[in-house]
C-alpha cells in the first residue's frame, strides 16, 4: 500500500455559534489542509498519483470554495469548526481526487485540518 500525503493552506475567519470562549468572536486562521490518497498500484512510471496534480486540485479547490471568507457567511448550514470543515473538505474532494486517478483503485483516507501550528482534526470518512 502506498500513502500519498498533499498539503495547502487558505486563510479565512470564522466564529462558533453558542460557544462561551473567544471564539465566539470573530477571528482568523491561516488553516492547513492536508489530504492523503492511498492504493496499492503505480503506473508505468512508478507514480502512485501525480503530486503536481493533487497539489493544484486541492490549491484550486481551496481558494475557490474558503480563502479570505468569512466562513460563517458561505457555509451557513452548520456551525463552522475545524471538525465541519475536515468533513465538508474530504466529502468534497472524493470524488475530484479519485476521478483524476486512472491506474486503479486510489482513494482519499483522510483529511486533516489544523486551525493552528498546534491543533488538528483528522477525517476518515465513513470507512474507518
Amino acid at each position: 500500500m502506498y500513502r500519498l500525503q498533499v498539503k495547502s493552506h487558505f486563510d479565512s475567519a470564522h466564529y462558533i455559534k453558542d460557544y462561551q470562549g473567544k471564539c465566539s468572536r470573530i477571528h482568523g486562521h491561516r488553516w492547513e489542509v492536508e489530504v492523503v490518497l492511498e492504493g496499492k498500484h503505480l503506473d508505468s512510471r512508478n507514480i502512485l498519483v501525480d503530486f503536481s496534480e493533487v497539489k493544484r486540485t486541492l490549491k484550486s479547490y481551496l481558494d475557490e470554495a474558503f480563502d479570505h471568507y468569512l466562513l460563517n457567511d458561505t457555509l451557513v448550514e452548520r456551525n463552522v469548526t475545524a471538525e465541519f470543515l475536515a468533513e465538508r473538505i474530504y466529502n468534497d474532494l472524493k470524488c475530484k481526487l479519485i476521478e483524476r486517478t486512472s491506474k486503479g483503485p486510489v482513494k482519499l483516507t483522510r483529511v486533516t485540518v489544523w486551525e493552528s501550528p498546534e491543533y488538528c482534526v483528522k477525517y476518515y470518512g465513513d470507512e474507518k
